[in-house]
This record gives structure tokens, C-alpha cells and sequence, in this order.
């Protein structure tokens, strides 16, 4: 199981382009609120959403998940940019994922 984050902007969008871009994402399996592993909702930032995935690797899951988020906005005709990132317990794919060494935390440095 991956966790995704996916946060986006939209170039010169209404209220209810975002409304719109939010409904899509829902229909992917990213919302703006989850549920967390203690039971709490945990609500992402304006035009951030997220979900939990299946699949092989956090690249795979990374790249799917970005081309149907691309095909969404791009059938409603929006101007975008996102961002995806994919966690598993023991990996991150973020971006292109290009990954630098690890700082002490064991995050990948930016």
C-alpha cells in the first residue's frame, strides 16, 4: 500500500474550476481529507489531496497516478502544474524521483 499526495494550481482558474479539479481527484482516489491511522481526519492544504494506492513500487504508483491527474485536467481544459509524491513504508518517489542522500531523519535531502 502507497500513500500519495498529490498539490496542484491551476493558471487563471474560477472557484469552480478548483471545485471541478477537486471532484476529479476525488474520482481518483485523492481527497482533501483521510482518515489517520489514529482515527483522526487529517486535512490536506488548499489544493493539496490524497489517498492511499496499490501497486508495484512507488514509481509505478507515482506514474500512474500523475498521467491520470494530467488526463483529468486536461479534459476540463485547465492549465496546470502538479505534484505527486508516493510514500511506502520504506520509500519515496517524488517528483521525476531523483533522490539525494538521506539526511539524519531519513528523509531524502531536496
Amino acid at each position: 500500500m502507497f500513500f500519495v499526495v498529490c498539490t496542484f494550481d491551476l493558471k487563471n482558474a474560477t472557484y469552480t474550476d478548483y471545485q471541478n479539479a477537486y471532484a476529479d481527484l476525488a474520482n481518483l482516489g485523492l481527497r482533501r481529507t483521510v482518515l489517520s491511522q489514529q482515527g483522526g481526519h487529517v486535512v490536506a492544504r488548499t489544493t493539496t489531496a490524497m489517498g492511499a494506492y496499490n501497486g508495484q513500487s512507488t514509481a509505478t504508483v507515482r506514474d500512474h497516478v500523475r498521467t491520470q491527474v494530467q488526463a483529468a485536467f486536461r479534459a476540463r481544459g485547465f492549465k496546470s502544474e502538479i505534484f505527486v509524491v508516493v510514500g511506502s513504508d520504506s520509500d519515496v518517489g517524488r517528483g521525476d524521483h531523483v533522490e539525494g542522500p538521506r539526511r539524519p531523519s531519513g528523509r531524502p535531502e531536496s
